[in-house]
């Protein structure tokens, strides 16, 4: 996996778990104020969810629209780390570039 992405890819889809759960507990709560607040954290915590696994995808090489799988929850998770990791070849691939213009 690329570096750059893997603190963002961590954060994302941790995060959005997180989020996700304290979201659901403010949701059934019987008050309605905090009942919407829940609402409005887990709609924000899918999102970050979401951008995680597109940040996941991109550390693996691969295109960041194969993030979209995270929508199916688990078993769109393991799609996403059965993946093929093509962070090498982009690796190599920078290296020549960098020695070219040196």
């Amino acid at each position: 996996m690329l570096k750059e992405y893997r603190f963002q890819s961590v954060l994302g889809v941790w995060g959005g778990i997180c989020f996700f759960a304290m979201g659901y507990v403010f949701a059934s709560s019987p008050n309605a104020v905090y009942a919407n607040f829940g609402k409005l954290i887990m709609s924000g915590a899918y999102a970050l969810f979401i951008s995680g696994c597109f940040m996941y995808a991109k550390g693996k090489g691969q295109s960041g629209y194969w993030g979209i799988l995270g929508v199916f929850g688990p078993p769109g998770l393991l799609l996403l780390y059965c993946l093929k990791d093509r962070s090498k070849m982009i690796l190599k691939k920078r290296q020549k570039e960098s020695a070219r213009i040196s």
